[in-house]
């Protein structure tokens, strides 16, 4: 080939390759533009999270039960701690790793090999440490100064409850929860209300997080004047609870002691308005600190007081009776016959703890006949008294605001035997939780009508401006004021000095309540009720003509011998104790003249 040709041959060469290239860049400024355009810009460019406020949760006079702890997230961008610099007309490798984890080890107690381990060269956004203090950040920062730009901060915060175990299961706390698909592997989770008022009232104390999208320079500073979008962050709302944190110091330390002494399984208290339904105490035993959820058991964690349930035993009566006088088929002074204390009924005996003969219905409540109560419960038909028990609420959720409210357990009339309702009558074959028990004593005790237990007060924004309120809501009317009046003169009865309650009794007040023992069935002995084993309570207000507050406690195992393992006994001197310091907070004072009269009692029994 000649000279000519392969001039001719290199020339066409040259020209392809020059066209190939010609027509890639082409292809890069025209088809590939934008995503250059936008590496190149993510390069320079960041988004950060602004993390909205969560909301805090208050008592009804705006004592703090849950807040919010600024902290502080540290992140690294190893971009910015290895890379290469000029010095003049050379380039110079710089590895500052080393050095800032020297500085960063101390503060985030982190050994410097770790924190080395950590940042790669290429990692961006390296989460060393989340949740330290603005102190531990602050020494952080003045330690880097302005020589290390490749560590920051991000906003970030500790939900503290000041109270501890206080108010545990109402409050509830908030953490990680996993979410899983159907064969329970882990999809992902996110932060939110587990338990309690934090989980019934996630989206109100939430809130929504915003965002910034800023240009960095070489170093990764932010350079304000080049913000591209701005999105502030709407914090959460504010709950505030009908709980009087006064009332629930002095609730739960009398509960503690009892559960303490007495070591039972576990023991519930439910203090409410029975005016209102507002819940102005709740508490349990055992419980636990949402400051340390993961340290908890799931017994702890449980609220017996709204998802736990149990035989009621003779509170039950006060309900039956009020059903006999309702309908007409019994006054107050009305007569039964309990067959000195041994009745058959359907083939199956039933007895009472003394051979009673006749008593009035105020007495079967002042003394607690079984066999009263089910021949009252008799006279009006299972069918309606099967009404009367849903009428009080018994079997549904009271629609209070809290995770986990059982409905209880009141058996379809279809499902009754021979001899439920003569069991029923006297708290058997059927369970509740101690609120609805309490919200059915209130009954009796605001004059005839069914209130939701109300624990949300209000809800108001970080200004304090009110966006919703819970006002009082009433159920349905259940029975008329003198009906009512009727069985809360028999309820004074109990804690009187023939009642089943004397221990009880306040002086200078008129204590209206019911005791209640249940056997419990033993699973050891083929599911038999226990001779050892029972379930103890006592539900009252105080004082009974203008009630302050309706109390439950329940008592599950008491330690105490068997024939004194019951309501009158064990929990009646509990209630004393928490209604004597709960009146003097709320000042309420005594009744002179029943005072004088208690004074004029004692002095007659010790000059017998």
């Amino acid at each position: 080939m000649s000279l000519a040709s392969r001039a001719c041959l290199a020339c066409y060469g040259f020209a392809a390759i020059f066209t190939g290239l010609s027509a890639r860049l082409v292809y890069i400024a025209v088809n590939q533009h934008d995503l250059l355009t936008d590496k190149g810009r993510q390069a320079y460019q960041s988004k950060i999270t602004l993390p909205a406020k969560r909301g805090s949760i208050l008592d009804a006079k705006g004592a703090v039960l849950a807040r919010n702890e600024p902290q502080r997230n540290v992140i690294a961008d190893g971009s910015l701690l290895v890379y290469e610099k000029k010095e003049g007309k050379n380039k110079v490798f710089v590895d500052d790793r080393q050095k800032v984890a020297f500085l960063l080890s101390k503060p985030l107690g982190i050994p410097p090999e770790d924190i080395i381990a950590k940042i790669k060269p290429t990692s961006r956004y390296v989460v060393l440490k989340k949740k330290i203090s603005e102190e531990t950040a602050g020494e952080i920062e003045k330690a880097l100064g302005d020589k290390y730009k490749g560590v920051h901060f991000e906003p970030n915060f500790e939900r503290v409850y000041p109270e501890s175990e206080m108010l545990s299961h109402v409050v509830g706390f908030y953490g990680y929860e996993e979410q899983t698909d159907q064969d329970g592997k882990v999809t992902g989770g996110r932060f939110k209300g587990i338990e309690g008022i934090e989980r019934s009232m996630d989206d109100w104390l939430s809130g929504q997080d915003g965002w910034r999208c800023f240009e960095k320079d070489g170093r990764g500073k932010e350079m304000v004047t080049y913000r591209t979008e701005d999105r502030a962050p709407r914090d959460g709302n504010n709950v505030e609870l009908t709980i009087d944190l006064g009332l629930q110091q002095i609730l739960e330390a009398e509960l503690d002691k009892a559960y303490h002494s007495l070591t039972p399984i576990k023991c519930s208290a439910v203090m409410i308005n029975p005016k209102t339904g507002e819940v102005l105490a709740m508490a349990n035993r055992p419980c636990f600190n949402p400051n340390e959820p993961g340290d908890a058991k799931p017994e702890q964690r449980f609220n017996h007081a709204v998802a736990g349930v149990y035989e009621p035993g003779s509170t039950m009566k006060m309900v039956t009776c009020s059903g006999g006088i309702n309908f007409g088929k019994f006054k107050l002074a009305s007569e039964i016959f309990c067959e000195n204390g041994h009745w058959t009924y359907c083939g199956k005996p039933l007895a009472d703890h003394h051979p009673y003969g006749m008593l009035s219905v105020a007495q079967v409540i002042e003394k607690s006949s079984n066999i009263g109560a089910a021949k009252i419960a008799l006279s009006l038909g299972e069918e309606t008294f099967h009404g009367w028990l849903r009428k009080f609420g018994f079997g549904q959720m009271t629609g209070i605001a809290l995770p986990g409210e059982s409905r209880g357990i009141l058996h379809p009339r279809s499902a009754w035997t021979g001899i439920s309702i003569t069991r029923l009558a006297m708290g058997h074959e059927v369970c509740v939780t101690p609120l609805q028990m309490v919200t059915a004593a209130s009954v009796i005790a605001n004059g005839g009508h069914l209130m939701m237990p109300q624990i949300i007060k209000r809800i108001t924004d970080q200004s304090g401006h009110v966006v919703r309120e819970y006002p009082p809501q009433e159920v349905r009317t259940v029975m008329s004021p003198a009906v009512a009046a009727d069985i809360r003169e028999a309820m004074i009865r109990v804690t009187g000095a023939q009642g089943t309650a004397k221990r009880a009794a306040i002086a200078g007040y008129l204590i209206a309540g019911k005791t209640g023992t249940t056997q419990k069935y033993d699973q050891e002995n083929g599911g038999r009720p226990s001779k050892t084993k029972h379930v103890t309570s006592f539900v009252g207000f105080v004082p009974a003509d203008k009630p302050a507050f309706a109390l439950i406690i329940v008592m599950d195992e008491a330690k105490m011998p068997a024939n004194e393992d019951t309501g009158g006994m064990v929990v009646a001197p509990i209630f004393k104790a928490i209604a004597e310091k709960s009146l003097i907070y709320l000042g309420v004072p005594p009744d002179p003249a029943l005072l004088q009269q208690d004074l004029e009692t004692q002095k007659k029994l010790a000059n017998q």
